[in-house]
């Protein structure tokens, strides 16, 4: 959709709100897992703006995991959470799958979509949709690199957040790190999860990289999302490689870069 009309958005927020959410109390949020967590001062800032980056192109469905288990962390337990995607990201990732939501432990119900045809809608809507009362956190995804999402417009996204105390978490397909506002950086990457027996799923797994941290140090893990009681786990590394389609591959393989989530 080219614009959003907010009007109709903060109707349906206010209905979702009116299932029982209770606010998050304080300014700040963490991962559930001690090792992660030490690295920040108190806690990751919820009225921020959160940049999380694909590793390969193939890594898209990871960092699109990754970013939902950070919204469940930052926000309460039935507060909305609206995702405004470019509607090329849907082209070439595919769509949010409503059984790998429930998988993450995300329930549908509780996402609010919003496609827009371009990155300067995408900005437009995001931040004009920071300061709805009652939002729980916010997944922003433009495609690649455009020229609207420069430091300015990345400072707008902060400073809405921070006056809103709404995190806000922008999802990074198709493009590489530069210079913006955000507070924190990650980067993540696929990796196998372990099954708990009978050939049935494990959780998922990511190698995780934090690469900005305005709050404190970096580092990198290889982290487990319990989905059933949303925390990380830290696990031990697992030797041998995962497979990942390059991020400078031919537009035939990226075609087929499929989104799980």
């Amino acid at each position: 959709m080219a614009i959003v009309d907010l009007t109709a958005l903060r109707r349906d927020i206010a209905s979702l709100n009116e299932q029982g959410t209770q606010g998050v109390s304080g300014s700040a949020f963490d991962l559930g897992c001690r090792a992660v967590d030490g690295v920040f001062r108190g806690g990751l800032q919820r009225g921020a703006l959160h940049e999380i980056f694909a590793k390969e192109s193939g890594d898209a469905g990871a960092a699109t995991g990754f970013v939902i288990a950070l919204a469940l962390r930052a926000s309460a337990n039935l507060s909305p959470i609206l995702w405004i995607e470019e509607d090329f990201t849907g082209n070439e990732h595919g769509f949010p799958y409503a059984p790998g939501l429930h998988y993450l432990g995300l329930d549908p119900e509780r996402v609010v979509f919003v496609r827009c045809s371009s990155p300067h809608n995408v900005l437009k809507a995001a931040a004009d949709s920071l300061g709805i009362r009652g939002m729980g956190a916010v997944i922003i995804a433009p495609w690649g690199h455009p020229k609207c999402l420069d430091l300015t417009a990345s400072r707008k996204l902060l400073l809405s957040a921070q006056q809103a105390e709404v995190p806000a978490f922008l999802l990074r397909l198709g493009a590489v790190p530069g210079e913006n506002a955000a507070v924190t950086r990650w980067l993540i990457r696929a990796a196998t999860s372990q099954s708990p027996g009978a050939n049935a799923p494990g959780n998922p797994v990511f190698q995780v990289q934090l690469i900005r941290n305005r709050q404190g140090n970096t580092g990198q893990w290889l982290l487990q999302w319990e989905s059933e009681n949303h925390v990380f786990q830290r696990i031990e590394q697992v030797f041998g490689s995962v497979v990942s389609t390059s991020s400078y591959g031919s537009s035939q393989t990226r075609k087929f870069a499929a989104r799980p989530f």
